[in-house]
């Protein structure tokens, strides 16, 4: 175990608990054969009980695979994320903060609730969710441009104000931005309205986030992965959804309107 854990990269995963259920499932990477569920469901079912948000730092390795373990209890479920560094230092980009700070923002994040991590069902749900306003096909700079133009547009139109407009697009260029990077090259931008609020849903067929700013140096087209740009996103937008894994990649990117 420990051997295995030290041949792995660093990472974030997460697990889900729902009340009364005997096990635990993965929204974000996998479930390893040697976990100790028992105790995940343990500290899971106190954190429900308390409705409190819990962090525990790791000093088993032989029992966890992680650095940190966060609790989040939402509602009759807990969110469990499992925070990896292997003791990974950030040798280029931003220094001044560690890799277990960074996976920390995100688990803060999920705590009060601006990031949403979704399994199949509530993607397929939430991604349908009200009605299509646009649809562009993102494959290059030019197809980015369009769509953010389009949307920007949809905002005016929306009585969103000049600020609030302006970070948005900023939001949205980011995450189209990274597809292009990161996510095999191509994707799609949707622009749904509901009832309070307007979602861009963007989607890739890449590998999957790695929530990591990887320690070799940046390459020509920009950072390796997880620069400043997801974290504006978290910063700006009302809520975010996210799906990720080896088939692709969603994000959910809702402001509100009302």
């Amino acid at each position: 175990m420990a051997d295995q854990a030290a041949d792995s990269l660093a990472s974030l995963q997460v697990f889900r608990y729902t009340a009364g259920s005997d096990t635990v499932r993965a929204i974000i990477g996998e479930i390893e054969a040697s976990l100790p569920i028992r105790d995940l469901i343990a500290h899971a079912t106190e954190a429900l009980e308390s409705e409190t948000f819990m962090c525990f730092a790791v000093s088993q390795t032989g029992d966890y695979v992680a650095d940190e373990l966060c609790f989040v209890p939402q509602g009759d479920r807990c969110e469990i994320l499992s925070i990896r560094t292997n003791g990974w230092e950030r040798h280029h980009g931003d220094h001044r903060r560690s890799l277990v700070e960074i996976l920390n923002t995100l688990a803060a994040a999920v705590a009060c609730g601006t990031l949403r991590i979704l399994d199949q069902t509530e993607l397929l749900q939430d991604a349908r969710a009200g009605t299509e306003l646009l649809h562009f096909a993102i494959d290059d700079s030019a197809s980015l441009t369009a769509a953010r133009e389009a949307v920007d547009l949809v905002l005016q139109q929306s009585g969103i104000d000049d600020l609030t407009r302006q970070r948005t697009i900023l939001c949205i260029s980011e995450a189209l931005t990274n597809m292009l990077l990161h996510g095999g090259g191509q994707g799609s931008m949707i622009l749904r309205r509901l009832d309070d609020r307007l979602r861009v849903v963007v989607s890739d067929e890449g590998r999957g986030m790695s929530f990591l700013n990887w320690m070799g140096p940046p390459t020509k087209t920009g950072q390796a992965s997880m620069g400043y740009g997801f974290k504006i996103i978290l910063d700006y937008l009302d809520t975010v959804g996210l799906r990720t894994g080896r088939t692709g990649t969603t994000l959910l990117l809702d402001r509100k309107t009302d």
